[in-house]
Order: structure tokens, then sequence, then C-alpha cells
């Protein structure tokens, strides 16, 4: 079925901010009161005494709100009849004096919003807050998003400040709602038409029907019938054993459009799906992450003569998946231009990604061009433009080579089934002929990003269990090469003292850069140190000094300035290499590092970050704070700045992706490393948050950096989502759950 999505009006255009609109909240400043002293347009919710108003140091006229902390419950709140349904973006001043909260007591102080929605209970109302910090403070300014429902219009919006605390006192002052900014287009409310959107809400039209069921079978999606939002529809869905084929959605209208996706978890049971149009060279996933239906963004595109392609799986692994409705939103033509120009500013384009070319083979066993290409195509169209293209290690590969090793394919007994994986992937993509990294490399240049293809020189032997895995026959016939401690332990790396350790690193990139890349990085974040006290640097220390460095303290100047210069060698081998190529082909290949936060960790290890970027051996660099053997984790950004401004350097700190629980925390860090001189930010493992939309809704555009400044502001936007009314012909939401038996 098709069906027509209502809003109570229509949207103000994407690009339009209404900065000027007239505030929806009456008298938010609380200077108008009647013969009472009562503030108009507010009043007391159940269950609260009313708060009280003061003339004491207003922040703006002669009043502001107040509410006493003696340990009863006071709010004022204000209702706003049938606003427009779109973003709304809440502020308020608040100033507290001696604010405490009593331990053990549920005391709190909140700025709260509910959005209830016509002829809908209660409990289907959206709500939002922010809690407002105890103790003494001047005033400050707090705001949030406010993303309502889109199948209902708005009823009702309250507005509410509300408090119980021991001592002191909250004043607040100049409450106001207004019309938000829109940004990314990442909620189907931040587009103008959304009352015009095409919802089809009927997945038994997708073709081929021979791949559709009603009962459990495997190859076939289940269709389970359902209603949310006042309508009925009909989804697919597929467990991970069922291991579903692709089907076809014919989406029936033309021109460019935004692309929504219903993502159900039946029985809470869907993680995760792959979309492309048919038109697109590879799927990208999509995930839900709360309600039994989230509402995520896919795209925008031209989407005339487009069918949508739906998978659970694009190799031989999968999840439990499936789709509810796809909701088509027609761009207005001023929308249309600032997609399309957003996305040919380079200036926007500031992001670094990595790719480690070991894990994604390892989770997904990907055995086909196709498969290959989901890696890099979650990058297109957003701010990211360096991808730092791992093959696997130090000689590590995932292709045959001359100078590297595909791990795995002499043994019979894993340690871990993702390893098996891996190594049986390999292997058939080689038997295919097709090479992983060369793949990755052309479908990020057609995506539109830079590669440097990368390793990392410390990886060469794991502890067991996974020592025969992830170990180098290279350092098994080359003991003599390796790393020691000062008592001679092995510390299972190669020694950068030993020219024949560094020549093999750069035959390794040599061959990889000429799959196309445009450049080569270094990751010296994994894996320090890569010089101690081993015989070969023992003996040119010797030669050098005439002394056993093992009689010197480790921070000796004399042992550091070696250890640089070789390190330093290292840096100019690549160097030369990446010249003579970069003359094969007419143009100049670049060279990145990652490297420690701080000159003093990165030079405890040989790595002379200001004399690479001194000498032109550097382009990029990636700090990254956290690094295995360093002794800060804060970023130095002014030595960055000191050093790579002057060289024409570019600088990205980085992040790691998957650690990124708090969004509002990265976002802050994130404009405090712009201030700092960076020129943009990586991340380690960029795509690992791809397929979440509410944290790939932030990273994917933090090269719009006065957006990122908005966005703390406002608060980060919530995940839309609805519930089930019925699930298979079950009420869902009454009072006894049908799922109560088991």
């Amino acid at each position: 079925m098709e069906t027509r999505c209502f809003l109570a009006s229509c949207l103000l255009g994407a690009s339009v901010f209404a900065a000027n609109a007239p505030n929806l909240v009456r008298n938010g400043g609380f200077e108008a009161s009647d013969e009472h002293g009562v503030p108009l347009h507010w009043t007391k919710a159940s269950g609260f005494a009313a708060a009280l108003t003061t003339t004491e140091a207003p922040r703006n006229g002669r009043r502001s709100g107040r509410i006493p902390g003696d340990g009863k419950q006071y709010c004022w709140r204000q209702t706003i009849a049938a606003p427009s349904t779109r973003l709304y973006r809440a502020t308020g001043w608040f100033r507290a004096n001696g604010v405490t909260e009593a331990p053990g007591e549920r005391d709190f102080a909140r700025f709260y919003f509910h959005i209830l929605y016509k002829d809908r209970p209660y409990a289907e109302a959206t709500q939002t807050w922010v809690d407002i910090p105890s103790g003494t403070y001047d005033w400050r300014r707090f705001a949030l998003l406010l993303t309502p429902r889109t199948e209902y219009p708005i009823d009702q919006i309250w507005v509410t400040v509300a408090g119980k605390f021991r001592s002191g006192a909250l004043e607040f002052d100049d409450i106001s709602l207004r019309p938000a900014e829109a940004d990314g287009g990442f909620a189907a409310i931040e587009w103008a038409r959304s009352a015009d959107a095409v919802v089809l809400r009927d997945m038994s039209r997708v073709e081929p029907r021979t791949a559709l069921a009603r009962r459990a079978t495997k190859g076939k999606w289940k269709l389970i019938p359902y209603e949310s939002g006042g309508h009925d529809g009909t989804m697919v869905w597929a467990s991970p054993e069922t291991g579903a084929p692709e089907i076809s959605l014919p989406l029936g209208v033309k021109g460019w459009h935004a692309v929504f996706v219903g993502i159900p978890a039946p029985s809470g049971l869907t993680k995760r799906v792959l979309l492309r149009l048919d038109n697109d060279p590879a799927f990208v996933p999509r995930a839900r992450v709360s309600g039994a239906i989230e509402e995520v963004f896919f795209k925008t595109a031209d989407l005339t003569g487009r069918t949508l392609r739906i998978a659970q799986r694009d190799s031989s692994k999968c999840q439990a998946a499936g789709v509810a409705y796809v909701k088509l939103i027609p761009l207005t033509e001023a929308e249309q231009a600032r997609v399309q120009a957003g996305r040919a500013d380079p200036a926007l384009r500031r992001l670094v990604t990595s790719i480690d070319g070991f894990s994604y083979i390892y989770n997904r066993r990907p055995t086909s061009r196709s498969a290959l290409l989901q890696e890099v195509e979650v990058y297109r169209n957003t701010d990211f433009k360096i991808l730092m293209l791992q093959m696997g290690g130090a000689d590590m590969v995932n292709y045959p080579s001359r100078f590297g090793e595909m791990r795995g394919q002499d043994l019979d007994d894993f340690a871990r089934p993702g390893d098996r994986s891996y190594a049986e992937a390999i292997r058939i993509l080689a038997e295919k002929g097709i090479n992983p990294t060369q793949v990755l490399i052309e479908g990020a240049h057609d995506a539109g990003m830079t590669v440097y293809v990368s390793i990392r020189p410390g990886a060469w032997k794991h502890t067991p269990p996974l020592d025969d895995f992830f170990g180098s026959r290279f350092y098994e016939q080359h003991p003599e090469w390796r790393c020691r401690d000062r008592q001679g332990n092995d510390v299972a790396r190669m020694s950068f003292a030993v020219p024949q350790v560094r020549a093999l690193l750069v035959d390794v990139l040599r061959e990889a850069v000429a799959f196309g890349a445009d450049g080569a990085c270094i990751i010296y974040v994994r894996g320090v140190p890569f010089v101690l006290f081993e015989k070969p640097f023992v003996d040119l220390f010797r030669k050098r000094h005439g002394l056993d460095p093992r009689s010197l303290e480790d921070d000796d100047p004399r042992i550091r300035a070696l250890r640089c210069e070789l390190m330093t060698q290292f840096m100019r081998e690549v160097r030369k290499m990446l010249d003579e190529e970069g003359e094969r082909r007419g143009v100049r290949l670049r060279q990145a590092a990652y490297v420690l936060a701080t000159e003093a960790d990165n030079l405890r290890f040989g790595l002379d970050v200001a004399a690479w970027c001194r000498d032109g051996l550097v382009d990029v660099l990636c700090p990254y704070a956290g690094a295995g053997g360093a002794r800060t984790r804060a970023y130095d950004m002014a030595f960055f700045k000191r050093v790579c401004a002057p060289n024409k350097v570019r600088v990205y700190p980085t992040f790691v992706a998957w650690q990124l629980s708090n969004m509002e925390k990265m976002v802050k860090d994130a404009l405090r490393l712009y201030a700092a001189g960076a020129d943009g930010l990586s991340f380690w493992d960029g795509n690992s948050v791809a397929a979440r939309m509410d944290r790939w809704a932030v990273v994917s555009r933090m090269g719009h950096e006065s957006e990122m400044q908005r966005r703390l502001e406002d608060g980060l936007a919530k995940p839309v989502t609805a519930r089930f009314h019925r699930l298979g012909g079950y009420v869902m939401d009454g009072p006894f759950s049908p799922n109560w038996g088991f």
C-alpha cells in the first residue's frame, strides 16, 4: 500500500533557519503577571507546587522564574497548542545559588518538554529534557532539540521547568521555543516537503515474489502484518539462519528525494539491513538502535526509474534483518541545489578514516567485489576525504604478494572462527583474481576519496594461541633481527636498525601503492618500540660512541638521537619509493603517518616529527592519543601546529570510532581540536559506526564545524521511533502483553 504522510502544516525549507521567527513560548521572560503575581501563560503541573518569580538580578528585564530548595516539587508549565510538526530548538537560561540534592532522594532540576499528539494517548507522547546541574554558577544557556513523530499532528507541546532539591535556589529566564535550523537531513521533518512524502508500507510488493513466505522458511523473507501510527503495513523479516536473498522494491517516483527506511524489531530481534539503489556500486548497512520501528535515513538521490535493493547479507555472514516501510520525500529545487553544492565543496571534506584490512574480512567473510565495496561505499557523499587503507599488518597482506604474506593459508585449526573466515575469504578471493586492497582503492576513488596504503610496522608476531595465525615467516626466519630489551628478551618486533627489515616494508608498500593508491601511511601508533637494544643497534651505537647503550639510561640523548636517525631514515626510504612510483605515473604521491600525541612521546621512540615536517618527509599527520607505550592521553596541538603549519603539513587528530559512546563529549572535543589548529579529524575504524544513524549522522558531517557547534548547543537529535499497535494480529500496546506467557 502507498500512503501520504500527514503533517499539521507545511514545513519551512531545510536551508532556511527561522532565527527571527516568533518565540512560541509566551512571556518567556516572566515579565507579565496577573494581580496575584502569577506570570501570565504559566501554570503548575499536577503534583507540583507553583514555582515563584524573583526580581533579584534577572538576566533580562525585571523578573525571572525561581524554584526554592526546600525539598518540595515546584514547576512552571506552559502549553503551546497545535504547533506545526517540525524540528524545534528550545533554549533557556539558568542560574544556581547553592543548589544541592539530598542523598537517596529523587531530587532533580529539569528543563522538560512533552509533545502530545492529536487523538493519541499520553503513553505515546515524545518526551525530551535536559537536566540542570546543581551547585553555584551564574547564568548559563541550555538548549535542546525537539524531534516529534511525524505520523500524527501535534496537539500540544508542554514547556516545563521543574525541580526538587534540598537547598539553595534555581533561577531561570528567557525561555524560548523556535523552529530549528536543519542540518544534514537525517530526520524526515528537516525536509520542506515532508508533508508530501510517499510511504510504501506493503513490502509484499517486492520482487521476486518467490523470495517471500508467510511462515519462517529457509531462503525466504517472512511477511509479517503490522499496524503502527494508524497505518497498516506488511514488513519483510529474516532471521540470522534464513539466508534470505536480495529483493527489489520499485519506488515509482521521479526526481530527487530523501529516502528513509523503517527498520522494525518484531519481538526486539532485528539488528540491521543492507540497502542500495539499483545503480549503486554496493550496499550500505543501516541498523536499528531503539524503538519497535526506527526510521533511519538512507540517502538523497534522483530516484527516476530507480528501485531499492534490500538484502540481509552480501557475504556468508548475516544478522536478523527487516524493513517495515520506505519513505520518499521529494526535494525542493533549493534543497537539491544545497545537497549537490555540499557534495561538491572540498572545504567540507575534512575527515580521515582507517580500514585495517583484516577486521571486515574477519567479521563478514566477503568473497565478491560488491561485498568488499561495502567498506568504502559508506563514505560516499560524506565529509570523509582520506582513507588510510591497511593490508593487515607489517608484512601481512590480503592478496597474493611477492613480498607480503597471506596469513592462515597453512592452518587447518584456528583459534577463532573469524580467523578461519578471514583465511578462507582471502583464499577464495585470490582464486577469483580479486585483490581486496585494489578493489577498495578503486571503490574509494569512485566515492571521491584519496587513498594511502598503510602498514603497521610493529605487527609481526602475536602471543599464543594466536601465534600460529599472526606470525610472520620473515620474523621466524630472522631471530637475529628482532628487537630485544635490556635483558635480551624478544619484544615481538623487527628492528629498524636493520636495513633488510626496512627494505621489506618499503617493498610491501611499493607493491600496494602500485595498485593505484595516492600515497603511503606508516601507522606508528600500533606497536612501538621499533628499536631497542638488539645487537644491530648496540653495534651501531658502539661504533658511534664507543659505549654499550645498555650501560646508559633510557632517556640518554645519544640513544634517542640514534633511534630518531634510524626511524627518519626509514621515512626517507619510503619517500624515495613514492617519488620513484610517482615519477612513473607522472604525479606526486604523498606520505602520511599516525604518530603519538605529544612531542616527548614520539621522540622517546625515535619519531622525530619536527624533522619529518621540516625535511618534507610527511604531508599528513594523524596524532593518536592513548596509544600503547604513550605516557599521556592529551593532544599537544600547540606542538603540531608549530611544526606542521609552516611546512604545509596537515594535522588530523584521531578518535577511535567504536569507542564513541558519548557523542556530546566527542563533539566538544572535536570543536576544541579545531580551535587549537586541527585541519580536520581522523576516525580510527570510521565505518564501525556507519550503520548507526544516531552516531553516523554526527560523525559523517564533522567537517561542518559550524553545524557541530549548533548541534552541541541544541543537543543531539534522538532516533525517530514508532511503536507497534498490532503485530501479526495481536495488540501490542494494550493492557495485556501477548508475550507474557513466555
